[in-house]
């Protein structure tokens, strides 16, 4: 929407939910990402002439072409939680957890209790467990089946868990949940690792008679999603219900039609939709009879031509962070910002490799 608003294009975002931002709005906890850093962003996106309508969902491509729009960029990303395939994950004490971070997100009041599991090694089940420790749960256990050097989640964020108090089983998987006296037994058991399977990754294969069920008031499951993609907008979907598209230009097999970001690639950083979204603004500017021209100078290019010289190592300059007793009891920000003489010695170890011959 940014790109095009800049291009001349008239866009209107239509957002489901009651406030812009998706995932980043939604299931990026506030101590990750401020609220208020986030309302900046769609405000300057806004001042650009972009129509954003809250509350709105689309159930028809078909119609937003005959109410005159050229064309469509579906940005629906990977909202729905996957299912684990074990007996009681259905209990009312087991929740989802991309639905468990929108409804803190929303305001809403989640109870977990004293004692919480969160299922999976990604960076969504490591915001749940932190979430959970905020929302008072006394001890959070993440249960992830591979060990920690084949997590998916940010190292720093894994790291971050553990100082704030969450614990994490590897090489456990979970294999029942049932309900017993106001809580639930979730039954594990101890894997191995084992040959390489499809993602690369080596197989957990599990050790016999290693069961045990430890107790819990609330289990939590992330072990991926998927996009919501409506049968109705008629558009072939690939492995992970995510939609299929040229690579080069993100348009699916409807003319005029384009999509991308989880929606195409899974679970993803902000940083790939944001290059996905900017990768449709130059394929939806040509479609439309633009240059796709769409390059940004945010700082003027220097003629000089350095010498070279030899650069002085120096190590990258530390962040500071939120003491632990300031941070668990609320939301607020945990990494916190540099220091105008700590910004300044950061920014002397940038190479100027810009300005280097070639």
């Amino acid at each position: 929407a940014n790109y095009l608003a800049k291009q001349g294009h008239a866009v209107t975002v239509f957002e489901t939910l009651p406030e812009p931002g998706g995932m980043m709005r939604y299931g990026i906890p506030e101590y990750r990402l401020p609220r208020e850093v986030l309302a900046k962003e769609i405000e300057e996106i806004r001042s650009t002439g972009v129509d954003i309508r809250t509350n709105t969902k689309v159930n028809s491509l078909d119609e937003l072409f005959e109410d005159g729009y050229n064309a469509i960029f579906l940005a629906i990303g990977a909202h729905q939680g996957a299912k684990l395939g074990i007996e009681g994950e259905d209990s009312p004490e087991v929740m989802e957890g991309v639905s468990f971070l929108r409804e803190i997100s929303m305001g809403n009041k989640v109870r977990v209790g004293n004692r919480v599991a969160v299922i999976g090694g990604g960076n969504v089940a490591i915001d749940a467990s932190r979430t959970a420790l905020r929302l008072g749960a006394r001890e959070v256990t993440v249960i992830y089946r591979r060990t920690r050097a084949e997590m998916p989640a940010s190292r720093e964020e894994v790291e971050e868990a553990l100082h704030e108090g969450v614990r994490i089983e590897f090489l456990t998987a979970p294999t029942r949940i049932e309900r017993k006296d106001g809580t639930v037994a979730l039954t594990c058991t101890r894997m191995e690792l084992g040959a390489v399977d499809a993602s690369g990754r080596r197989r957990p294969v599990p050790i016999k008679g290693s069961e045990f069920s430890p107790d819990f008031d609330t289990v939590i499951t992330a072990i991926g999603q998927v996009p919501e993609a409506p049968e109705q907008f008629g558009l072939p979907l690939g492995k992970g219900n995510t939609f299929q598209v040229d690579l080069d230009t993100l348009a699916t097999i409807r003319e005029g039609v384009f999509t991308g970001g989880e929606a195409v690639t899974g679970p993803a950083t902000v940083i790939e939709a944001i290059a996905a979204g900017r990768q449709a603004a130059i394929s939806m500017d040509k479609y439309l009879g633009g240059s796709g021209v769409i390059d940004e100078t945010l700082v003027p290019p220097e003629e000089e031509v350095l010498p070279e010289i030899e650069e002085e190592e120096k190590p990258r300059v530390s962040i500071p962070s939120l003491p632990l007793c300031d941070r668990l009891n609320n939301f607020a920000e945990v990494e916190l910002s540099l220091s105008e003489e700590a910004a300044v010695e950061e920014a002397k170890r940038c190479l100027r490799c810009d300005l280097e011959e070639d």
